[in-house]
C-alpha cells in the first residue's frame, strides 16, 4: 500500500483519491477570497463544507478589482483558479443568495 493511502486511512482524513466519507461538516460564511480559501483548506482535510454567500455569486470584492496591491497583478488571474476549484470540489456545497439568521 502506498504511503499516502496509509496516512489517509490512519488519520481518518478524506483524501480526494480514496473516496471515503467526509469526517464532519462545517459552514463557512462569506464567499470572498478568504472564504473560498478556508473552504478549500477544510474540504481538502476531509470536512463537508457549506459555503454560504449572501450575494448571487462568490468572489467578493476581489472579483470586482482590476489590479491588486503591491504587485499590480491581475485580480481575476489570482481569483479565477480558486473560483473553479471551489466550484468543482466534491466536498464543497455553495449556497448563494443565502443569509444566516
Amino acid at each position: 500500500m502506498p504511503h499516502e493511502e496509509r496516512v489517509a486511512m490512519v488519520s481518518g482524513i478524506r483524501d480526494k483519491s480514496n473516496g471515503s466519507d467526509p469526517i464532519g461538516a462545517v459552514m463557512v460564511v462569506g464567499g470572498g477570497i478568504a472564504g473560498m480559501q478556508a473552504s478549500l483548506d477544510l474540504a481538502d482535510q476531509g470536512y463537508r463544507v457549506y459555503l454560504v454567500e449572501s450575494k448571487s455569486a462568490i468572489g467578493g470584492h476581489m472579483a470586482q478589482l482590476d489590479k491588486t496591491f503591491p504587485t499590480n497583478d491581475c485580480a481575476m488571474c489570482t481569483i479565477s483558479p480558486k473560483l473553479v476549484e471551489t466550484g468543482q470540489h466534491l466536498n464543497i456545497e455553495m449556497m448563494v443568495d443565502t443569509e444566516v439568521a
